[in-house]
């Protein structure tokens, strides 16, 4: 069996819930394709961050296409059902301008890092006030260069809001 056959069948087996869902999403409705088209090195990204409980989210592609894990979903929250393949500026609309500068630095092949980064992302059905720790790495295609961009997201919301009600 080729790899890429095999790759969805190994993300539903040992990816957890996001696993099975990345095995049976419809990838033709985006700009990335059906998982039998995608290269190797975007197999490999995604089989990383799914057998990782730290919360990863790989945005794939100048539109930066959203691939994350289970424990990103919680991040997520009741946005979860709608961000899966979705473009990361049209998925998170609230931080557009935070993302296009996220894109545009990983795919030049740089690097950012927040600490308790203050956003407010609408989760629940309203906005909050979060606190992140972010992490972002560029991630490169088959042919060496920067394709897309994983991200280590960490919430320290409850850290940030005890330290703040100790001071």
């Amino acid at each position: 069996m080729a790899l890429a056959q095999q790759s969805g069948e190994i993300f539903a087996t040992y990816g957890g819930k996001l696993g099975r869902r990345i095995a049976e999403f419809d990838w033709t409705s985006t700009p990335i394709g059906p998982i039998a088209s995608w290269p190797r090195a975007l197999y490999h990204n995604v089989g990383l961050i799914l057998a990782n409980p730290t919360p990863f989210v790989l945005l794939w592609g100048e539109q930066g296409v959203m691939i994350y894990n289970d424990a990103y979903s919680v991040i997520a929250g009741g946005r979860d059902s709608s961000l899966l393949g979705s473009n990361v500026r049209e998925g998170w609309p609230e931080v557009a301008d935070f993302n296009d500068n996220v894109m545009r630095v990983g795919l030049a092949g740089g690097t950012q890092s927040y600490k308790d980064h203050r956003l407010t992302l609408e989760r629940n059905g309203r906005p909050e006030d979060v606190w992140l720790n972010l992490d972002y790495s560029p991630v490169l295609g088959d042919d060496g260069k920067p394709a897309g961009v994983i991200a280590v997201v960490v919430e320290t919301t409850q850290t940030v809001l005890a330290r703040t009600a100790l001071q």
